[in-house]
């Protein structure tokens, strides 16, 4: 059975170019700090600060928290831009949606920068687990774009799980660009008693 790199995806959030000029300001370009296992993705310097309807206005540390001080409500931006703005999650529970499925996920959060406010009519999402492929990729091992698979969670010597944790429903992502990785989010992650990097098992 071939194998998956797999990577603990924390929370974070996508923006277009429209959202990322209110924000920070007309023409604003995200700074590159850190490179991501996708290639030309990237963690950004920069941060936004996210409310609710209701929780906006109110005191610090009496308004939406994610349980972390000072930046107890921040999320990080990962660049680079992308056509629709989106946020995800793991515990808040919105819906779970592949990444880029904008149209069917949840809004009802407002983002905060320096120079403005976003309130997300749609955007909000727990991302569906899934394993990024390159097409050459794919195409050696017989997966289609949207399949869907199963994924042992193994220990580092392959022969015995971290944790005797299985995931159903893991959706095949393919595209040129993409790199053989496997993205689940914090609950998952901890569920498995992954910490830092792990390897899956792929059952087709």
């Amino acid at each position: 059975m071939p194998t998956v790199p797999i990577e603990i995806s924390a929370r974070h959030c996508h923006l277009s170019q429209t959202d990322l000029d209110i924000l920070f300001g007309k023409g604003y370009a995200l700074t590159p700090t850190k490179p991501l296992s996708q290639r030309a993705q990237y963690a950004a310097r920069e941060v936004v600060e996210v409310q609710t309807p209701s929780s906006w206005g109110l005191p610090p540390h009496t308004d939406f928290t994610f349980g972390k001080a000072p930046d107890h409500n921040q999320i990080r931006i990962l660049g680079p831009v992308r056509e629709h703005t989106q946020v995800e999650l793991s515990w808040i529970e919105p819906r779970v949606l592949v990444s880029g499925d904008w149209k069917r996920s949840a809004g009802g959060l407002i983002l905060i920068g320096p120079n403005g406010e976003v309130k997300l009519e749609r955007g909000v999402i727990v991302p569906q687990r899934h394993i990024h492929s390159h097409t050459d990729k794919a195409r050696e091992l017989g997966l289609k774009h949207g399949q869907i698979v199963s994924v042992k969670v193994l220990d580092e010597d392959q022969k015995s799980s971290l944790c005797p944790i299985t995931f159903h429903n893991v959706i095949i992502r393919i595209h040129p660009t993409f790199d053989w990785q496997m993205h689940l989010h914090t609950d998952e992650g901890n569920a498995a008693g992954i910490t830092g990097m792990a390897k899956g098992e792929i059952m087709i």
